[in-house]
């Protein structure tokens, strides 16, 4: 009986120090009500007058502890809670910042460009357009956080042969705008059916489809329900492939709970990688994604064994062996060799592989697509 109180007074403390730690997250949220309610709760889990007890029976103190608690609770929810987002950013100064860092990366796009907009179910989705209008279809979809201007590094070897699409994809920040920041598809399928659509909208029929990170995930998941749009695959460190480890969940978390510069730049070692250029390039853009932006994606849930043997197309796959988000690359790419026809390279490189080992992956690539 001793030991099992022993437990429970242990379980007691950790669910406070783990409450007082959210108390803090609200706190830098301005959300003083939460943290007051979230405080007085993790005072009640650790401590409780004795005299209660004393006066009055051990099952009343109990009871009234944990209505104390409840009470508390329901405050916390009904009284201060937050209300549901209609943005993806925390404030429109953020969004402005935002808009102009991208303005600036589209310097180093390397070649003539059109910004376009497409309407759509979930809002207003853009893109840019670029390479030789008379050649077929290329569509880009970019890494997690960052946009449709992160391709600039592999455009140089395509141009002259593709009619290029590099997509905002809606949800991150970026030059797309979701109508309803609480809307946006909600499984796999739906993903791949949203940007079917897309395709369909820029009269697309068929595509080369380059992925990153998350665009990865998307390109998968198109291929998979969608194979009529996609003729070739060429993927970048894809989610989708291996499964979002508790880390990665955790390490996102902690730059929108506690907006403290030192965890940014701890989160963007971690996603970007050590190489310098990456930083360079892309390290004050993914600063502010991190500083001003809450996301609104789709999780990316990995295709199955049967998927991916039934996606019948030519696969190129880069996989860096630092990278932090897919994982072990000889796992990922044991997971990978159940589609039917692919190719796997695995480079020194973290996870922004495309931009960090530019000069490799735009040579294989070349020689993937025979051009």
């Amino acid at each position: 009986m001793k030991s099992i109180m022993i437990i429970f007074k242990v379980i007691r403390w950790i669910a406070a120090m783990l409450i007082v730690l959210l108390s803090i997250a609200t706190f830098l949220g301005k959300s003083y009500g939460q943290t007051i309610c979230l405080v007085l709760i993790a005072v009640l889990l650790v401590y409780w007058p004795g005299y209660v007890t004393l006066r009055y029976n051990k099952l009343i103190s109990i009871t009234a502890r944990v209505l104390s608690i409840v009470i508390l609770i329901a405050v916390k929810q009904l009284g201060f809670g937050t209300a549901p987002k209609t943005t993806i950013y925390i404030s429109e100064d953020h969004h402005k910042s935002l808009m102009a860092i991208y303005d600036s990366c589209m310097n180093d796009w390397p070649a003539s460009f059109e910004h376009h907009t497409l309407t759509t179910q979930y809002g207003q989705v853009h893109y840019i357009e670029c390479g030789n209008a008379e050649k077929p279809p290329l569509v880009m979809l970019h890494a997690a956080s960052m946009g449709a201007h992160s391709w600039a590094e592999n455009l140089d070897p395509l141009l002259e042969h593709y009619h290029i699409f590099s997509i905002d994809n809606p949800g991150e920040g970026n030059r797309s705008e979701l109508s309803d920041a609480l809307v946006f598809p909600g499984s796999p399928e739906g993903v791949a059916d949203f940007y079917s659509q897309l395709l369909d909208s820029l009269k697309v029929d068929s595509a080369v489809v380059f992925g990153a990170s998350n665009g990865g995930f998307i390109a998968q998941s198109l291929a998979s329900y969608h194979p009529e749009k996609v003729s070739r695959l060429v993927l970048f460190g894809p989610m989708g492939l291996t499964r979002l480890t508790g880390g990665s969940i955790a390490m996102m978390a902690l730059t929108t709970m506690y907006p403290f510069q030192f965890f940014r730049d701890a989160v963007a070692d971690w996603a970007l990688g050590q190489d310098p250029a990456c930083h360079i390039k892309y390290g004050a853009w993914f600063n502010e994604v991190m500083k001003g932006t809450i996301p609104s994606v789709t999780k990316p849930v990995p295709l199955t064994a049967g998927q991916k043997s039934r996606i019948d197309i030519p696969v190129l796959l880069f996989l860096g062996n630092h990278d932090r988000i897919v994982g072990d690359a000889e796992e990922a790419k044991k997971v990978a060799e159940d589609y039917p026809d692919i190719r796997i390279e695995i480079l020194e490189s973290g996870h922004l592989i495309g931009v960090e080992r530019h000069e490799e992956v735009n040579e294989v690539v070349s020689e993937f697509l025979g051009i």
